[in-house]
């Protein structure tokens, strides 16, 4: 009976090839071919079957962002592909999971730079040991794995650096979200951590909250206040900055047992940024603003 399935599998992998050959001349017709071929993927029953339609879609993906025909098109549209990109268009970051029976995911992602010339980057998820995690560096090839759903664009000096906000879904019973920085080295390598953020316990390279997996935790760039000590005074500033929920254990005896933590509900902390570095802000006032696109 497997192989019977596997065979129809390879059998749909081979119109959808077909498809997006036929395809190539259009833009419009090759994210509609890429959102077949994706959707293949969510249709599989098994580990095995969802990884090896997966194997197809990520060819024809990476074909299609490394066709210079297409360099200026942001592939922005695919069911089931998260996007983002930085104000200029010229960096780009596609994520998506395939979720495994188990309750973990795999990850696999891409990063399109087109600069001076077209790169197409592929992300190589590799389990990080959880010790460290927020102290080190990483790489493409040594990708932790996450989807990517905001991007921040600042400087810092003279150098472009991106924020990215992630979701990962970490354990069967637990996820994670993190903040992360994305920079490029002076030889024009990706690098995944920078430590930039002041925290009250140290200086970290990246911020990760992990949380009880059927909690959900706000985490989101948004316009809102926060209290500045202005020699004797409190005083509050809007500003832009990153918004998170304060997670707690669901019960004191759980306090360290990530897995059990929860958000507070009505209290929020954050991150500005602010003379290069993202800066803790604790006890935020989160308000339903009609904050604007940045």
């Amino acid at each position: 009976m497997k192989s019977v399935k596997l065979t129809i599998l390879l059998l749909l992998s081979l119109l959808a090839e077909n498809s997006f050959a036929q395809a190539v001349s259009s833009y419009v017709g090759i994210q509609d071919s890429l959102t077949k071929v994706c959707s293949i993927i969510w249709k599989q029953k098994t580990d095995s079957g969802r990884l090896q339609a997966n194997d197809v879609f990520f060819r024809q993906f990476h074909t299609a962002l490394d066709s210079k025909s297409f360099i200026s098109d942001p592939f922005d549209s695919i069911i089931g592909i998260t996007h983002v990109a930085s104000q200029d268009g010229k960096l780009r970051i596609y994520t998506w999971n395939v979720p495994l029976s188990d309750g973990t995911n795999k990850y696999f992602g891409f990063i399109k730079l087109s600069y001076d010339s077209l790169h197409v980057i592929q992300l190589q998820s590799v389990k990080q040991d959880e010790a460290g995690f927020e102290t080190e560096q990483f790489t493409p090839q040594s990708w932790y794995g996450a989807i990517y759903y905001k991007l921040i664009q600042e400087k810092v000096g003279e150098n472009q650096i991106y924020t990215l906000l992630g979701w990962d879904g970490y354990t069967a019973n637990s996820n994670r979200k993190m903040i992360d920085i994305l920079s490029l080295d002076k030889k024009g390598n990706i690098v995944f951590g920078m430590p930039i953020f002041k925290t009250d316990k140290g200086i970290k390279l990246r911020v990760v909250m992990e949380y009880a997996e059927k909690a959900s935790m706000l985490l989101r760039y948004d316009y809102q206040a926060i209290k500045i000590q202005k020699r004797k005074k409190i005083k509050k500033e809007d500003t832009w900055l990153i918004v998170m929920d304060r997670m707690i254990p669901m019960d004191a005896s759980m306090a360290g047992n990530r897995m059990y933590y929860v958000p507070a509900g009505d209290t929020y902390d954050g991150f500005v940024f602010r003379n290069g570095f993202w800066v803790l802000a604790e006890d935020i006032e989160v308000t339903n603003r009609q904050t604007g696109l940045k």
